[in-house]
């Protein structure tokens, strides 16, 4: 389908990150996450931090094999998401459900959706941060605490984003990804190390500074110089002289005529 994907993302067995493919009869590709494509966790954008997956509102879609499908050595849903579900009897434990702010006919009108009327649909919430921790690390939904809120249907999710404003995504969920194991990253990059937790081995991210592209891994593409172009803003006095120059002649020009 002519698709291709930033390292460590790929399709094949070999990839840091795989994620499947389907291509469609008119030609389009998709990538989805998890084992089971009818899950529907459709991939909507890769960033240098994180994993963008759609989820179209589906009252069929299985909540425990979904949410496994959701974590991974490499990546996990961030504690900006909320999960939308139904049929829940939540354990002792689990993190804190609640009527979801926004109406269930976002969710059930949806002729796809398998929803009926009489669903009673639930927000799985994230955890609240400690105080001292709002603005440090990285913070992620806890896999086995969302398990026991023992739903049986994944129907939507929910994501903060602060990308250009604070606003609500609905219909998505954003994966933080990093790549196991000691920093690997090209010289001129900078590396975040994520220490290892009870469900994650030692993990690093790469990122190219600002004026420099790539991906910053050094089994990937690395960093370089951002090529300018010759009439750039920076350069325009200096490679663009002869256009400032004529311009000047032609301001003269005009003044004296002006003044005489």
């Amino acid at each position: 389908g002519g698709m291709e994907l930033p390292y460590p993302f790929g399709f094949s067995s070999g990839c840091t990150i795989r994620l499947g493919c389907h291509v469609g009869a008119d030609g389009v590709g998709a990538a989805w996450l998890g084992g089971a494509r009818e899950l529907g966790l459709l991939v909507r954008n890769v960033t240098s931090r994180a994993l963008i997956l759609d989820l179209p509102a589906d009252c069929s879609r299985r909540f425990n094999e979904s949410v496994e499908a959701l974590f991974s050595d490499s990546y996990a849903p961030a504690s900006r998401n909320a999960l939308v579900a139904t049929s829940c009897s939540a354990a002792a434990g689990a993190p804190q459900t609640s009527n979801c702010s926004g109406p269930p006919y976002r969710y059930m009108d949806m002729p796809s959706s398998h929803c009926t009327a009489n669903e009673s649909i639930r927000c799985i919430l994230p955890p609240p941060r400690p105080h001292s921790n709002l603005t440090s690390g990285h913070h992620f939904l806890n896999k086995s605490e969302v398990l026991r809120s023992n739903c049986t249907v994944l129907v939507s999710a929910v994501s903060y984003s602060d990308a250009g404003g604070p606003s609500l995504l609905l219909g998505a969920l954003e994966l933080d990804w990093w790549v196991p194991g000691p920093c690997r990253c090209d010289a001129r990059a900078n590396c975040t190390q994520l220490p290892a937790t009870r469900t994650r081995p030692e993990a690093f991210q790469c990122e190219c500074p600002e004026g420099l592209q790539g991906d910053g891994f050094v089994d990937g593409t690395g960093c370089w110089e951002v090529s300018k172009s010759k009439c750039d803003r920076s350069n325009y006095l200096r490679d663009c002289g002869k256009i400032v120059l004529v311009g000047l002649i032609m301001a003269g020009n005009l003044l004296m005529h002006l003044i005489s």
